[in-house]
């Protein structure tokens, strides 16, 4: 079997990591379970981990494992019937649950103790069911539908890592300032704030004044309105390229903030506010800084596009109409994420996800799984236990 060769004392550590990581899922989500039943919460976790792991559906994963594995495997059907004893609220308590463990778990790792860089960001699923139907909101048309389930959550940035600290539902008429303040203040009743990193998706005086009211620094892209295109024409043409921005209501300035300007030098644009990068914060900036502070935003968010990429790979997928199964797989990727970035901010970036997955395998399955398929370089190999 291909695993990591690491000395005896990182494979303890991963071993400890991988078990606790499994007890957790299996002890926290507590599916009801009968006396007389025949499946445990952790013949459940297998599937779902299989399925997550895989990038399968919950029956697709059932019917590989019961073709790969010596023992009885539970079948789809069988899950979501647990599944559906379990209410919206309990499965996020679950979920917290989980979380203020990795928590605990961190801090025990003395990653926790300085001030955090954290990031807010949206996280759309899209759907291709009615749009009226529970949960489901709208976003940009892509791939066939402008439909979507979508989940708000904030991350902390370790290094090259970022693990997921707090997360919850959007609805259709969720209030995007409300959703911001709740994020924040699960986050900092654990971790001492020092920057927030949002998205352009979160312009709006009402999020500012959120920040602004926990007392926290932040930086964000700035969407080119109207005003904002004058304004970088203006800076074009003076070379000052930081000024204030105002919001206004009926001619009232109700907040304000620092905007600055950066020249894209690649751009082929020919229209001047085509070739200009726009931030927004209420950290100090000169002409002289606004460089730094770009680059900061830079390579913070950079780490973003690894996200967007890993966290696909513990994705399960679904043709559920269920909003409450939707979630559970949603909050599923977002703990394996969370324990996959644990994982490799012990072991350095070069620690990939498939090895970590194949290290979950040998705990999960070693004891009953005959061989189980690994995707490497597009090729389709075997790996035996």
């Amino acid at each position: 079997m291909h695993l990591i060769t690491r000395s005896g004392n990182n494979k303890k550590t991963l071993d400890k990591i991988n078990k606790f990581a499994i007890s957790l899922l299996a002890n926290s989500i507590s599916f009801v379970i009968g006396k007389n039943s025949v499946y445990t919460a952790i013949d459940i976790i297998k599937i779902v981990v299989y399925a997550s792991f895989r990038s399968l559906s919950i029956e697709g994963a059932s019917d590989e494992l019961m073709n790969l594995c010596s023992t009885k495997i539970c079948s789809a059907d069988v899950i979501q019937t647990r599944l559906s004893q379990k209410s919206e609220t309990e499965l996020f308590k679950a979920f917290e649950n989980v979380q203020e463990k990795i928590y605990i778990h961190l801090r025990k790792m003395r990653l926790l103790f300085c001030k955090m860089t954290v990031a807010i960001d949206f996280t759309d699923k899209l759907y291709y069911g009615n749009k009226n139907d529970y949960g489901v909101v709208r976003t940009k048309s892509q791939k066939g539908t402008s439909s979507c389930f979508r989940y708000i959550t904030l991350n902390i940035v370790i290094g090259d890592a970022k693990i997921t600290l707090a997360a919850l539902p959007v609805k259709p008429f969720s209030n995007k300032a409300k959703l911001v303040d709740w994020v924040l203040t699960e986050a900092e009743r654990k971790v001492k704030i020092n920057l927030v990193l949002v998205d352009r998706g979160f312009f709006t005086k009402d999020v500012i004044r959120v920040l602004e009211m926990h007392h926290l620094k932040f930086l964000f892209p700035v969407p080119k309105n109207k005003l904002v295109k004058q304004m970088i024409e203006d800076a074009h043409k003076s070379k000052n390229f930081v000024a204030k921005y105002e919001f206004k209501q009926r001619k009232k300035v109700v907040g304000s903030f620092t905007i600055f300007f950066l020249f894209n030098p690649d751009s082929k644009e020919r229209t001047i506010w085509k070739r200009y990068h726009v931030f927004g914060t209420n950290l100090p900036v000169s002409n002289n800084t606004r460089k730094d502070l770009a680059e900061i935003y830079r390579m913070r968010w950079g780490i973003e596009t690894s996200y967007r990429v890993e966290k696909h790979d513990f994705l399960a997928k679904t043709t559920s109409k269920s909003y409450k199964f939707r979630l559970f797989l949603f909050l599923v990727v977002v703990i394996l994420y969370s324990f996959w970035m644990t994982t490799r901010i012990v072991y350095g970036e070069k620690f990939y996800a498939r090895k970590w997955k194949n290290s979950i395998y040998v705990i999960l399955y070693s004891s009953s799984l005959q061989s189980v398929e690994t995707i490497k370089d597009s090729e389709i190999k075997t790996v035996d236990f």
